[in-house]
């Protein structure tokens, strides 16, 4: 059986690959987003305005997507953290 410090680690590892995975979710997203972006002197001045806030919509929404999953990664290794303390805790009880 792993030791609580060697639980505690893996917990951690899971957290970061978590976090690593939506941040590389975000940049997809930000790339795409970006390649959408219209040639200045090939677009009118509304057509460019419109594409500008359209691009800045994409952004804000791969923004939120990566709030919400840097939330659901988080609460779930901050419950596993929390199942793990309680079980520890438990054993050295018994």
């Amino acid at each position: 059986m792993a030791t609580v410090q060697e639980q505690y680690a893996e917990l951690f590892k899971q957290g970061q690959d978590a976090a690593l995975a939506a941040l590389e979710t975000w940049t997809s997203a930000i790339k795409q987003a970006a390649s959408q972006l219209p040639t200045p002197s090939l677009a009118g001045p509304e057509q460019a305005i419109d594409q500008f806030y359209d691009f800045a919509g994409q952004v804000l929404n791969a923004q939120r997507d990566l709030a919400k999953q840097v939330l659901i990664t988080s609460t779930a290794a901050a419950d596993k953290v929390r199942e793990g303390v309680t079980k520890a805790a438990q054993s050295h009880q018994g």
